[in-house]
């Protein structure tokens, strides 16, 4: 065994000895330099019950102010006299912390971080964050659901920031949470009028993003998060860039006198659309729809008692309710409901309306990226261009492949096809599409975009959810 001389064993031991002292003295400085309103050697910041009152931090609505009941202080008013929701009250744990700083974590200074999921009245005022009654979560005096308040959880981060994640601090991240601003009104209740609780109604021209979640609501599929798509809503507040085309079908021979059939397109600016056919008082039984002379499937009649009534929808994504692919033009279509060979209802589609929205324009180029499978001097691009009512063309221009045919994937599913006959091939999609090219039906926002020969994928990429900045 290798031995040292006592020496230096000695001197070790008063080096450690030494460093250890300098340590504990300068640690009992910083702690001595913290606040500690009751004086019992506890800073605030650490201390359960800030003024000694008996009341710890977590129930006392007056977390800095109060009776000592013990310590030097003891039968004294020590502190300030403003409850913790009071405007002027802005330190509510008297820890040296601005409530409303990003430094501090614990407002309430109940020893729960304020982002902690076992931290739920934030403020400390004995209201939980989630009831009904709390309409001031933060404490700062200023109502949730006031104009002026634009900071529900007092985190320090703009509500309307991109990167506010959870509004009203309750641990849930917007994207799943059914009640964003906290104020006890669900996202879908129709008495929710404020949805992220910015000040500013759903309906205010002003207001471009409803549940706060970053994306404007002319490029989000769900304005208000309450998980039903806006394609879907029956109040929603369409955009100024929504194109909403409806039509009255024209009864034929065939077809009762009482009977009548609507068909109506929806389309948002981030590219989903939904298209409904809906009839009532038909005979029950089967019928045929046809789009510019294609079938494009069947739906049932049904009803008793007088009444029946049947419909048929598409959409372009998500596929709910028993909805079928939307994958065809709309606009300035005939649209036929037959059966047995005879014309119940016939009618031509009119054109898109006009915008009047002012949404951003441009192209957003994306370059794909090759995988292995792909010849080595490849390339593929993706362009994607916005209108001022969203995107309205889709280019994919792959160039040095083997000539054959490609296929191009948006979203998981196969939208088209292109062949390659010298290294060039070139796939075009919009929104009014010409000879050789698709109509663009489906959502482009933020989907991913691939180009495969068979099962080999050759291109990856995802397209982007806004137009590029100017």
């Amino acid at each position: 065994m290798k031995t040292y001389p006592s020496i230096l064993t000695a001197r070790w031991m008063h080096a450690l000895a030494a460093l250890a002292l300098l340590l504990w003295c300068s640690d009992l400085r910083a702690v001595g330099d913290a606040p500690d309103l009751d004086g019992d050697g506890v800073p605030n910041i650490v201390d359960p019950d800030v003024d000694n009152d008996g009341i710890p931090n977590a129930l006392d609505k007056n977390i800095d102010g109060g009776i000592a009941k013990t310590g030097p202080y003891s039968g004294q008013y020590i502190g300030d006299h403003l409850e913790n929701e009071n405007p002027a009250e802005d330190d509510i744990d008297d820890d040296g912390l601005a409530d409303d700083s990003l430094a501090e974590t614990d407002t309430d200074g109940d020893g729960k971080l304020d982002d902690s999921d076992l931290e739920d009245d934030i403020d400390g005022d004995g209201r939980k964050d989630d009831a009904s009654a709390e309409r001031d979560i933060d404490g700062d005096g200023k109502e949730d659901d006031s104009e002026m308040e634009d900071d529900i959880d007092g985190d320090g981060k703009d509500d309307d920031d991109a990167t506010e994640q959870d509004i009203d601090g309750d641990n849930k991240l917007d994207g799943t949470d059914d009640d964003i601003d906290g104020d006890g009104k669900l996202n879908g209740d129709a008495a929710e009028v404020d949805t992220d609780g910015d000040g500013k109604a759903n309906d205010d021209p002003e207001e471009h993003d409803d549940d706060g979640d970053g994306a404007e609501d002319r490029y989000d599929d769900d304005d208000d998060n309450d998980g039903t798509g806006d394609i879907d809503e029956t109040n929603h507040v369409g955009d100024d860039d929504e194109a909403v085309i409806e039509l009255d079908l024209t009864r034929g021979p065939a077809a009762p006198n009482n009977s009548q059939a609507i068909a109506k397109y929806q389309r948002l600016a981030t590219g989903t659309a939904k298209f409904k056919i809906e009839v009532d008082d038909l005979p029950n039984a089967i019928y045929e729809i046809f789009v510019a002379g294609t079938s494009r499937g069947t739906f049932q009649v049904s009803g008793n008692g007088g009444h029946t009534s049947g419909d048929k929808i598409y959409k372009t994504a998500p596929l709910t309710g028993g909805a079928v692919l939307l994958d065809f033009a709309v606009a300035e279509q005939t649209i036929v409901i037959r059966r047995n060979g005879d014309d119940y209802f016939t009618g031509t589609m009119p054109a898109a309306p006009g915008t009047t929205g002012t949404g951003g324009s441009g192209t957003y180029t994306v370059n794909l990226t090759s995988t292995n499978d792909a010849p080595a001097n490849a390339e593929a691009h993706a362009a994607l261009q916005f209108a001022a009512n969203g995107p309205d063309q889709l280019q994919i221009e792959a160039e040095y492949l083997t000539p054959g045919t490609y296929n191009v994937i948006v979203g998981d599913v196969l939208r088209g096809t292109f062949t390659v006959t010298v290294s060039t091939g070139v796939l075009i999609f919009k929104t009014s599409p010409a000879s050789g090219e698709l109509p663009l039906t489906f959502l482009t926002a933020s989907q991913s975009i691939s180009i495969a020969q068979g099962s080999t994928t050759l291109f990856s990429g995802v397209l982007p959810a806004t137009p590029p900045a100017p």
